[in-house]
């Protein structure tokens, strides 16, 4: 039986899917990188902006009616996060969002789409010991099943060690071993988690999964629930895994990375690992982070010089309606701790354009945040209300596309400026360039800030390389190869 895996979204999916085949390929499963031949295509689904989720469905019609499709991910998980089950005499054996929390039992009853089975179901059954599949309750699963009668399987990524259960209860004929079923943090991926295909250099490992922020625009917490932080030791043992497959370097990730509590002794013990260059985080949050993660930035050389620290906006009233839970000041003086540091650090952010609110004013004091920051890359969003979330809820989003596009442009057009002045200053200088791919006329990577470089030479996709940088213009580098 071949499966191949549509990956949508940020790196944490790129992790997850990387579990979901290592438990796949475990019960006997191939996997196939032409999705034409596969007899089962999975999606791993985002639902940050609609438009990720739009992506979705525009692909869910290109397949072949004989092929069987399974659904996980962000967007099917915010679609229940409100249903409840009443059984026995009115009586609640569900009352949790999204099925927040984790499997207990290592054997649990798995429930189908079957109502029967749900009607059938007693009060006094536990929860924990329940694993909610294809979700009869769920009304995505119907509708896309009107239309796409071979929807197979549409569960949490957070069973993914659980796959062997429900491949048995589809008919599926494996063997697998009974110690494989358990929790996602302990499954290790047999093959490369990163977002790029061209080479297994670079690792992506989730520390913790989801969020207990709830900034008020954002869907990860009704879609994936609350936060749980991973044993330090089993990351560090993941990243000896991928170094012993020829990982350079490794990317810690989670919704607020620099939350974990043992966050600064993980980096430290992981710093210490034999055939380690690189070690990156993201998404890291500002008053997460301490002296001591600072400390290590400057002293530490394979700690790459590069933050990329998602402020958002500039401006206080903003960053309140935001529930971001930090002031514009407090954002000011971070910026100054980084650039006091003895190493030179990149600093890279997210910026939403006109939030529910914005003035004129609220914006002015994000381009001035801009302007202190000297960041090499913001990332904009024009903000996009997200279901169920509490801005959606309580912020009706009243300005018009067009207005909103103008604003980013403003932004976009100050970035172009602060980008050409940073790397003007890199001329003639020498940085480790990590190629990530081979095109026609120039190779492409990045270096050690996360400035993407086009590179003359001879190398290929893996290579780490010293380039000379001798061209500049906004958001790249051009150099050859020494």
């Amino acid at each position: 039986m071949k499966f191949h895996i549509l990956i949508f979204g940020c790196q944490m999916n790129y992790a997850d899917s990387a579990r979901i085949k290592a438990v796949l390929l475990h019960c006997g499963f191939s996997y196939t990188e032409n999705i034409n031949e596969a007899d089962i295509v999975i999606f791993d689904t985002c639902s940050i902006k609609q438009k990720a989720e739009d992506k979705v469905t525009g692909k869910l019609k290109l397949l072949k009616k004989t092929q069987k499709i399974w659904i996980t991910g962000c967007m099917i998980q915010h679609n229940i996060r409100n249903w409840k089950l009443k059984v026995d005499k009115g009586k609640w054996i569900m009352k949790i969002w999204n099925f927040g929390g984790s499997i207990k039992s290592k054997q649990p009853t798995i429930l189908w789409f079957s109502t029967e089975e749900i009607n059938h179901l007693k009060s006094s059954e536990k929860s924990s010991e329940i694993l909610w599949v294809n979700n009869a309750f769920n009304p995505m699963f119907h509708n896309i099943l009107q239309k796409q009668k071979n929807l197979e399987l549409m569960r949490r990524i957070d069973d993914t060690g659980f796959l062997p259960l429900m491949l048995q209860k589809l008919w599926y004929k494996i063997t697998y071993d009974e110690g494989l079923i358990n929790e996602y943090e302990k499954i290790l991926p047999e093959q490369n988690t990163s977002m790029n295909t061209t080479h297994s250099k670079t690792a992506y490992i989730p520390i913790s999964t989801w969020c207990n922020q709830f900034c008020s625009y954002c869907i990860v917490p009704y879609a994936r629930w609350l936060e749980k932080n991973f044993p330090v030791e089993h990351i560090v043992e993941e990243a000896k895994k991928h170094i012993q497959r020829g990982a350079e370097e490794i990317v810690l990730i989670w919704q607020i990375v620099n939350k974990h509590p043992d966050f600064v002794s993980l980096l430290q013990k992981i710093l210490k690992l034999k055939g380690l260059r690189r070690l990156r985080y993201t998404s890291p949050y500002p008053t997460f982070y301490s002296k001591d993660l600072l400390h290590l930035h400057a002293t530490q050389e394979k700690l790459c010089p590069h933050i990329h620290i998602p402020f958002q906006s500039g401006s206080d009233k903003i960053l309140k309606a935001m529930h971001r839970w930090y002031t514009a000041k407090q954002a000011w003086k971070f910026i100054d701790d980084i650039q006091a540091l003895p190493r030179k650090i990149s600093i890279t952010t997210d910026i939403i354009v006109w939030f529910p609110g914005e003035t004129e004013k609220d914006f002015n004091d994000t381009l001035k945040l801009v302007r202190h920051g000297k960041f090499d890359m913001i990332y904009i969003w024009i903000y996009s209300p997200r279901p169920g979330t509490y801005a959606d809820k309580h912020m009706p989003d009243t300005i018009p596309y067009a207005t909103k596009h103008a604003r980013r442009n403003k932004l976009n057009e100050l970035l172009k400026k602060i980008s050409l002045a940073n790397n003007k200053k890199e001329i003639w200088s020498t940085h480790t360039v990590l190629i990530n791919e081979q095109g026609t006329d120039f190779l492409s990577g990045y270096t050690e800030h996360m400035k993407q470089v086009l590179v003359k030479g001879k190398a290929k996709a893996g290579d780490f390389v010293q380039v000379k940088m001798s061209k500049w213009v906004p958001f790249k580098l051009y150099g050859e190869i020494i």
